[in-house]
């Protein structure tokens, strides 16, 4: 007699048939073409890893959530329940010498033990990009236009909004007022669960003063108006200069956004479940869909943490499956694209042209072209390296060029430069090619 297997997948686990896989598919290859457009390289981490990989800065929710156990050698290990540092370890072993900012994509399956909910499973698929080595808030906001694009390019951009806020304004409170980085990380898993009353109590064993600063910036909230954010501003400009500078990162990161038609709205009372975030933290929403379907920030210690030098570093992670599910509810109808055109490098000489030059860049990856941002560097040096790494084309942007809505275009095997205006510029890139 036949043996009887239950031919039912584990709970929490799926088998994924056509068309689901399909276009499960098409997403992951329409990310990893626009990622290749923006400059990024795929890397593709392990399944399984260390336990103490993610034990260090995954945050408590997930070390309650990993899949642990011992291997046959007897060593600890787990399965990923999420990339980031994977892509952390795999930087320090193969690209601390690489020239920075070292800009990374990769597409990856993890897994949590979690209840199983609509939308929420435990295998599930990630796309994400870190980019590593770029200090300013230029970094935050490249990887976050990316990630705006990606659901312009599927055609969510109009059922989307984008949830932003900073934890670097809390950083800087607590190492002003000394807080012990175990007790920061509960506390900001704490405001991430919405348990604010707990959270206070946390602070007022540390300090009375900062559990009402802290309070005062949650009923604060958005900073979307001038007066909310003069009103956080003021605050924490007295009490630390860091953490206004923060809250003023967290601003210029918004308008950034807005600026590409993405529709941003801002909390102080935001908080994301990753103990490693350091600054600028953000989720891709879709009102009425029940979980966040993307989420990322800037983390400038982790690397650290693992042993390396003071590397900060941002990035994203897309929920393949969620976003699926709910482009299905909206609607999408998803569709694969050709493979992109020439390399293009986007310079721009000041931090002013920075819109400038993400507007730039969406125009090119829009006529399917690889177009990355540098920004604020010396060109004699600049230039060559870019040559070397395989850029064709530089699209070199200063004020004067922002304002008379041109840019001059650089030959890097010639050095023939021309200026051109905006409009023409894909066909002169185009027809260079």
């Amino acid at each position: 007699m036949k043996p009887k297997i239950n031919l039912d997948p584990l709970r929490g686990f799926r088998d994924i048939l056509a068309p689901d896989s399909e276009e499960l598919t098409a997403l992951a290859t329409t990310f990893k073409r626009l990622a290749r457009r923006h400059g990024y390289r795929e890397v593709i981490p392990p399944t399984l890893e260390r336990f103490e990989l993610f034990a260090l800065k995954s945050g408590e929710e997930i070390r309650r959530s990993m899949y642990v156990f011992r291997d046959k050698a007897g060593r600890e290990v787990a399965m990923r329940p999420e990339a980031t540092a994977s892509i952390a370890r795999i930087y320090l072993r193969h690209l601390r010498a690489q020239p920075k900012p070292v800009r990374l994509y990769y597409v990856v399956n993890c897994f949590r033990y979690e209840e199983p909910q609509y939308a929420r499973y435990r295998e599930f698929y990630q796309a994400g990009v870190e980019l590593i080595g770029e200090q300013s808030p230029t970094g935050d906001i490249e990887v976050a236009a990316l990630l705006y694009r990606f659901y312009e390019k599927i055609g969510m951009n109009k059922h989307i909004e984008v949830l932003a806020g900073t934890t670097g304004v809390y950083r800087a409170l607590f190492e002003k007022y000394r807080v012990p980085e175990e007790k920061q990380d509960h506390i900001l898993h704490l405001m991430d669960k919405k348990e604010y009353d707990k959270a206070r109590l946390e602070l007022e064993s540390v300090n009375n003063e900062l559990a009402e600063i802290a309070s005062k910036l949650w009923d604060i909230g958005d900073i979307d108006t001038e007066g909310r954010f003069r009103e956080a501003h003021s605050l924490l400009e007295s009490v630390e200069p860091r953490a206004a500078e923060a809250l003023e990162h967290l601003r210029f990161f918004a308008e950034s956004l807005a600026n590409l038609g993405a529709k941003i709205r801002t909390d102080l009372s935001f908080a994301r479940g990753l103990a490693y975030y350091t600054g600028i933290i953000f989720e891709v929403k879709v009102p009425g869909f029940p979980v966040s379907i993307a989420g990322g920030g800037r983390y400038d210690t982790l690397i650290e943490l693992y042993g390396g030098e003071h590397m900060p570093a941002t990035g994203f992670a897309i929920g393949l499956d969620r976003t699926l599910i709910a482009a299905k509810e909206v609607g999408i109808d998803l569709r694969l694209e050709p493979e992109p055109a020439p390399r293009v490098a986007i310079v721009y000489l000041e931090r002013g042209v920075l819109p400038y030059a993400i507007r730039v860049q969406g125009m090119l990856v829009e006529w399917g072209m690889e177009a990355s941002i540098y920004g604020e560097k010396k060109l004699g040096r600049l230039l060559p390296r870019l040559a070397e790494e395989g850029y064709r084309y530089a699209v070199i942007l200063g004020k004067r060029e922002a304002e008379r809505g041109v840019a001059a275009v650089r030959d890097l095997s010639t050095r023939r430069q021309v200026e051109v205006s905006l409009e023409k510029l894909p066909l002169t890139l185009l027809g260079w090619a």
